[in-house]
């Protein structure tokens, strides 16, 4: 077996050091950039649906005092009624 001089590792280290390169650009690109995205439109999504809740937890807002309105109204006429009777 031939004993390696510094130019042989240098040129190893170089190649491994270069692969590592590249296999992390490769899983970058991927991997990383296609579930960043995917986080980005699962936001946009979540962002549209926040805004969505808010306004049904207001119309909802607006018809439990319609309720509570009806039923105060329905009061002030069983008392009436019960005092014509």
């Amino acid at each position: 077996m031939q004993n390696w001089g510094v130019d042989e590792w240098a040129s190893i280290f170089g190649i491994i050091g270069s692969s590592i390169t590249a296999l992390s650009y490769g899983l970058k690109y991927v991997v990383i950039k296609p579930l960043t995205s995917s986080m980005e439109r699962l936001n946009d999504s979540f962002s549209s649906l926040d805004s969505t809740l808010k306004l049904m937890r207001a119309d909802v807002d607006q018809i439990d005092e319609r309720v509570d309105d009806h039923e105060t109204r329905i009061t002030v006429l069983e008392k009436t009624q019960k005092k014509e009777d």
